[in-house]
């Protein structure tokens, strides 16, 4: 442990990965509430396209990644299925394209210009002082929309035709949530890279929900699980120099497994005692 809090890499790293952590746990509720995972997987993927766009035009990364991460999350939220398409076939539609698109933009650049590995799997140690700042401007704007918004969020998950009744605009709010998954996702890349974000996004409410009781305890044990994976997943990569990304996710996973264990133990135990 001595060794890993001396490493001045590793120090640089914890901060925007917590920050990550607390983001992408808390959006975790609402990706799980509302069923986009799959969503958060196309968006991701799309997220290429905005990389290979900075690239070319040798804008800033994250920004303008995050700008056609909204608007690809913003197209889906508008697709009907009386149009003849559906939200999932449109995500695999843009999904494909765009990232067809950022691979054929990516292609002509130098090693120098682009981390391609980093891209895709995530590379939090060589986070730099723009990519600092950019988390941060991130994670103000969602953490605010998720603080203003959850209840509602919450209300349409689950009943969005008494909140119609209500007279709640409902597409107004689930076009923002859409926007919000969009530009979490481009936050997690910097950790997860574009292929684990999913991960980051869907494990920590998936282990969550098997205890939770409501959205504040859901939240609250999402948060928990998430910053416990991803600093013992930090830890983990140091000690044995793994891809600290890959890890990160892989310790989710190992934490979704274990809970989901505890969960059919009680609930075993509680059935065989009522017998």
């Amino acid at each position: 442990m001595s060794g890993f809090l001396s490493s001045q890499v590793m120090l640089e790293a914890l901060g925007p990965a917590t920050l990550i952590a607390v983001v992408a746990s808390s959006m975790s509720v609402m990706v799980l509430a509302h069923r986009l995972a799959f969503l958060t997987v196309g968006v991701s993927h799309a997220t290429l396209a905005g990389l290979g766009i900075a690239v070319v035009l040798s804008l800033p990364l994250l920004p303008t990644a995050a700008v056609s991460a909204v608007i690809v999350a913003l197209l889906l939220g508008v697709v009907s299925p009386k149009r003849g398409m559906n939200e999932d076939a449109a995500t695999g539609v843009l999904f494909a394209g765009a990232m067809a698109l950022g691979i054929v933009l990516l292609s002509g650049a130098s090693r120098h210009e682009v981390d391609l590995f980093g891209l895709l799997f995530g590379n939090i140690l060589m986070v730099s002082e723009d990519d600092k700042f950019w988390l941060l401007c991130g994670s103000l704007p969602v953490m605010a929309a998720l603080l203003w918004a959850a209840r509602p969020w919450w209300a349409m998950a689950f009943d969005a035709a008494s909140m119609r009744a209500m007279g709640l605009p409902v597409q107004g709010y689930r076009l923002l949530l859409y926007a919000v998954v969009g530009l979490t996702v481009v936050m997690c890349v910097k950790l997860a890279g574009i292929v684990l974000t999913a991960g980051l996004l869907v494990l920590p409410a998936a282990s969550a929900w098997l205890w939770g009781r409501g959205l504040l305890s859901i939240w609250v044990l999402s948060l928990v699980l998430s910053l416990a994976g991803t600093w013992l997943g930090l830890y983990v990569s140091y000690m044995f120099d793994l891809p600290s990304g890959a890890t990160v996710v892989l310790l989710l996973c190992a934490v979704f497994l274990l809970s989901r264990s505890a969960h059919w133990l009680v609930h075993h135990r509680k059935a065989g005692q009522s017998h």
